[in-house]
């Protein structure tokens, strides 16, 4: 596989949110289906369909996953631990900066660790929003739009195989 490292945003990328921002949501959260979060003041979370079928496809890859959202760190780890996404993540970050800052972070970090020099040509990003994936196909990254050049996660998985 040409890309070394896979970065999701999360919101209207990897789920969907009533109230738009994961952060928004306030715990306690409910498993209210397998893939359903609610919260007592009945805000919800969803994660869409293949995701966990995306995640296991690329752990079978031998590839760093991870995350750029612009979110509060704590509630959403929360719930990506609650959907069973967190295990396995590589310096998933989640806070308040441009994406092409937060890949550059993660890349420096996975240096650091692991001794392993990644590209940008060799990171693959998928965000749902236009003015994210601009600046990083700039930086030099493939940055594909979610909704319109990748329409669902199989469809991810079947064009990566």
């Amino acid at each position: 596989m040409h890309y070394k490292l896979f970065v999701f945003d999360l919101d209207e990328t990897l789920w969907s949110v009533s109230e738009g921002l994961c952060s928004m949501l306030k715990p306690p959260f409910n498993m209210t289906a397998p893939d359903r979060l609610e919260t007592n003041e009945g805000s919800w979370i969803e994660l869409k369909s293949g995701v966990h079928k995306l995640f296991d496809f690329l752990k079978e890859q031998d590839v760093y996953i991870s995350l750029a959202s612009r979110n509060d760190h704590k509630p959403t780890m929360e719930i990506l631990s609650a959907f069973g996404l967190s295990d396995g993540l590589t310096y998933p970050q989640i806070c308040w900066q441009p994406k092409e800052k937060m890949l550059n972070k993660i890349l420096r970090r996975i240096k650091k660790r692991d001794k392993v020099t990644i590209q940008p040509d060799e990171v693959f990003f998928l965000d749902d929003w236009p003015d994210n994936i601009q600046p990083v196909r700039k930086w030099g990254a493939t940055a594909l739009l979610y909704g319109q050049d990748v329409l669902s996660h199989d469809e991810l998985v079947s064009m990566l195989q």
